[in-house]
Formats: C-alpha cells, structure tokens, sequence
C-alpha cells in the first residue's frame, strides 16, 4: 500500500518533469516569433510556396543564387568566375587552369534600394518580408519576361545554394527563411557571409574575450549592423567578453592604416585576434601587405599601430569564406554540374508583383528595359 501511494504521489512530479522541456521550447519560441508571411505559409496545407520548399532538396543542375545589391551581386560572381586555387578532380589545393566554379550558372537577384533605407522607410517587418519573398523567387522555376508579365511566360533553374549577400538581409531576415525552411523540410542551404566569418573567428581564436574588427563599406559604417550580429553571435557562443568594432573604409592605397588609426582614435584600444574584410572593394592580399609593413621592427609603425595586433592575428574575407562554404557544399553533396566550361552569371531583378499590397514580387530579367 505504501509503495503504491509513493507511485501515485510521483506521477504529478514526474508529468511535470516530462512537459516542462516542452514549456521551455514554446517560451524559447516565443522569444522572437516568425512574421505573419511565413505563418501564413506554414498554415496553408495547399498553399503552393508550402508544397514548393517541402522536401525540396539541391540539384545539380540548378544554380548558385546570390541576393543584395548590385554591386554586392556582381563582385561575388565575379570572384568566383574566375576564382581557380583547387584541382578540379581531387580538390588539391593547386590551380589546374580550370575555374573552381567550371560549369556553374550564378543568378543574381539585385535590388536596387539600399537595405539600411528600406528598414527605415517601412520598418522590420518589411525587411524580413522582402527577404523572404526574395529566397523564394530563387528557388521558384517561374520567371518573368517583363514587369507586366502576370502570368510567367519564362522559366529559369532553381537554386541550390542560397547567399545573402547583405548583412541586413541575413540579421533581419535570415531567421525567417531558417524557420521556414526547417518547417517544410527544405535542405537549401542559405549562406551569410559575415556569419560564416564570425563563426570561422570564433572557432579560429578560441577565446571567449575575442576581440574583432570589420572593415565595412562606408554606407554602412554608423548603422551598427555588424555589432548587432556579432553580439548575437557571441551569445549564442556564450562569448560575453567578446568584442566587435565595424569601421567603414573606401578604397584606399592604405586601407589597413586608416582603419587602425580610426579603431585607435575613437578610444579602442584593445589588441585586436582578427579583422574581417566585408568591405568587397577591398583586396585582402593589399591589406596582408600593409600587415607586414606595419608590424616590421624596420617601421616605426610597429610600436604604434603595431600593438594593435594580438600574438595569433588572422585575416577574414567575405570572398574566402562564400568560395570555401559553396565550394565544399557542393563537393561533398555531388552537386557540381561537372560540366567542362566558364561559369555563366544570369542578372534578375525583383519588382512588385502588379495589384499586389503585400510586397509580392517578381523576377524579370536584368537586361529588360522598358520602351
């Protein structure tokens, strides 16, 4: 009789042991809720973008998607047209004559409104909405031959790999096109490469007070974008002393020596474990030169910027890090169409879809130009 009662008596406990990991998941959740459109999506049984990322899994036949800005677009397909450090058969660290990308297509979907101005003009919700809508048009077949095009007279390859090619696309939107993509089985991968690099510094310098730069574009140098990535990134790591200082820079002959004075005049003067180059005028091999230059004991530099060099000091860029993630994804998947010629880059841009209230778009083709 005793017995039973102490098995009575600890079932309560044991049921609410049992549910409270569910009641931390739902709280967790809660925490930072997907917007409206991807709810919408994931409710609709019937709905078609649902049945389109359901199960959807990367061909070889498809493309390499690139989203943000002209310019951003442009130069990542650009490096990786004619990026050629590895052999073709075995992946040998060796150039072979053939580009890396040999037989790849890249699309480039372009927007022409900076992302800094579009939060500001129509607020969070917009951005992680444009993000989405802009994800799914690269995976979709359908294309547009014109503006007024309803019906999608066109057709182009899906993709599979995706890289948000804008820090603003990947902070406010990354997280809804994860969700939705986790939800529907959807095994795309999408890329952001000031991610890939925070990761990559993280796991590189191995401490939790790491300290790192970011040579950024000078639109965007105030906006605090990179601070905010990296410190979410930091928490996820549990990194609390961990640091970040963004720093726009143009294009320069000392590009490395402006950023250092500026990191050192606006009171930083913590030794920095890594810079990460997301600036994409930017040549990394320029600023590895002035590294050397500056740290020389021949310089007086050394004893001034010099000490603004941690021991372990290392270099990140965007292009390494984009060419190294979509180059070892498709590798290790069979991926490569395995074709032998130049990759090809194909240029869309994203209009609103016409009667649409709700940011739908479109894809038309770069080229199109309106008589």
């Amino acid at each position: 009789m005793i017995a039973e009662s102490l098995r009575r008596a600890a079932r309560p406990l044991l049921l609410l042991v049992l549910l409270s990991p569910a009641a931390c998941i739902r709280q967790t959740e809660e925490v930072r809720p997907t917007i409206p459109l991807v709810r919408e999506i994931l409710a609709g049984k019937n709905d078609p973008r649902a049945q389109m990322l359901r199960g959807f899994k990367p061909q070889p036949q498809a493309d390499i998607a690139f989203i943000g800005s002209a310019f951003a677009c442009d130069r990542f397909a650009e490096y990786l047209t004619f990026l050629d450090e590895q052999d073709n058969v075995d992946a040998r660290r060796e150039p072979d004559g053939l580009p890396d990308f040999a037989g790849e297509t890249f699309a480039c979907i372009e927007d022409a409104h900076p992302y800094p101005d579009v939060l500001a003009r129509d607020g969070e919700e917009a951005l992680r909405r444009r993000t989405v809508y802009r994800v799914l048009a690269a995976l979709d077949t359908v294309a547009h031959i014109s503006p007024y095009d309803l019906e999608g007279l066109s057709v182009k390859p899906s993709a599979k790999l995706v890289v948000l090619a804008d820090p603003f696309l990947a902070e406010y939107g990354g997280f809804d096109v994860d969700t939705l993509f986790r939800s529907l089985g959807c095994r795309i991968p999408v890329v952001s490469p000031i991610e890939q690099m925070i990761d990559h510094a993280f796991e590189q310098g191995r401490r939790w007070d790491l300290s790192v730069g970011v040579i950024c574009d000078p639109a965007l140098d105030t906006t605090g974008i990179y601070e905010r990535i990296f410190a979410r990134k930091a928490a996820e790591r549990g990194a609390r002393g961990a640091s970040c200082v963004a720093i726009g820079v143009e294009r320069r002959d000392s590009v490395l020596h402006t950023f250092l004075r500026r990191y050192r005049d606006t009171g930083h003067q913590k030794p920095l474990d890594a810079i990460l180059i997301d600036n994409l005028s930017v040549s990394p091999d320029t600023l590895k030169t002035e590294l050397a230059e500056i740290v020389s004991v021949m310089n007086e530099s050394s004893m001034t910027l010099g000490r603004l060099f941690s021991r372990n000091f290392f270099f990140l860029d965007a292009f390494g890090e984009v060419s190294s993630r979509c180059h070892s994804f498709l590798r290790e998947n069979n991926l490569f169409t395995h074709n032998i010629a130049y990759p090809q880059v194909s240029v869309y841009r994203p209009v609103r879809k016409p009667d649409s209230e709700d940011g739908s778009i479109i894809l038309i083709p770069g080229s199109y130009v309106q008589n």
